[in-house]
């Protein structure tokens, strides 16, 4: 049985119209306030339907602006991160059909055949697109998904991002982000100016909308589904940085049937260091004096084979 979605306080107050200070006062004052569902202490969850009932029964629930209303039909519509991806997912490719010209009714009506995008919603998308314009449009709702709790627990932050690409100078070069996650890096280079962005994403949705989210902002490059320690979707290719955040402290990243890759160009990557398979897999595809910039926990370069 599907649960129901839940809100931060932050995306309550968001919903409700006030600042983060009002909710912690509602959460004192009124002992009806729906409890928490989950979170932690710091970080509490609620259910979503719940809130909004009460919301609207003490009248603190505005009119919905058409982001509010579609964010909450894909709260609603899904209980994954996956399922939300292919669901912002679909309404990425409306707006980007619209931007490349096809025409906005025949759009909606596709999508709305094809069971993607119900009418209703495809009517504010349309709303949305033609107040801020598709690639902005998109741009609420991928905010919208970046900060959720799932997303947010294991995204790079902007502001690290563009560390990475400045540290990097990807400008007017190609960037990989063989562990794109969420697209941050890959975003970053492009505010840096990088001519090219691409990378590879384990979860094929997640894959799929940080290709749309680049698409959308007229990034050339791609986004390739797969595992790139075991099936890696460049080989042979390089590029002029290379950016990764790659998964800290995984057991189970392909040791095994990677011991001869001829990627470790360095020598064999231990089975308990596998931050150090993602860094020679950087430097694998990477330009001759080209930047390789990954974000690894201090730990690895104090271990005896990171020193090495």
């Amino acid at each position: 049985m599907q649960e129901n979605p839940t809100i931060t306080a932050a995306e309550i107050a968001r919903l409700a119209g006030v600042g983060r200070a009002a909710v912690s006062n509602w959460r004192k004052r009124h002992p009806d306030f729906p409890a928490p569902v989950g979170g932690t202490a710091a970080s509490p969850e609620f259910d979503l339907p719940q809130v909004e009932r009460w919301l609207r029964e003490q009248g603190k629930l505005p009119e919905a602006t058409p982001t509010e209303r579609i964010w909450r039909h894909l709260a609603q519509s899904s209980s994954a991160t996956a399922t939300t991806a292919a669901a912002l997912t679909a309404l990425g490719e409306a707006l980007l059909a619209r931007k490349r010209g096809t025409r906005p009714a025949a759009t909606r009506r596709n999508q709305a055949q094809s069971g993607q995008v119900p009418p209703d919603v495809a009517a504010d998308l349309d709303a949305l697109a033609d107040q801020l314009g598709p690639e902005a449009a998109f741009d609420q709702l991928w905010q919208r998904f970046t900060a959720s709790p799932p997303v947010r627990a294991h995204a790079t932050p902007d502001d690290l991002a563009d560390l990475m690409a400045a540290l990097a100078d990807v400008r007017g070069g190609s960037v990989l982000d063989p562990a794109a996650g969420t697209g941050s890096t890959l975003l970053a280079a492009a505010r840096a100016g990088c001519a090219e962005a691409h990378g590879q994403e384990i979860a094929d949705e997640v894959a799929r909308l940080v290709a749309l989210r680049l698409a959308l902002g007229d990034v050339p490059g791609d986004v390739r589904p797969g595992d790139s320690l075991r099936a890696d979707a460049y080989p042979g290719e390089t590029f002029d940085a290379v950016l990764c955040h790659p998964p800290f402290g995984a057991t189970r990243w392909g040791d095994e049937e990677l011991g001869h890759d001829p990627r470790w160009i360095v020598g064999t990557t231990p089975r308990t260091e596998p931050e150090l398979a993602w860094a020679q897999h950087a430097l694998a595809h990477l330009r001759v004096g080209g930047h390789a910039v990954l974000l690894m926990p201090p730990a690895v370069a104090g271990r005896r084979a990171g020193r090495g």
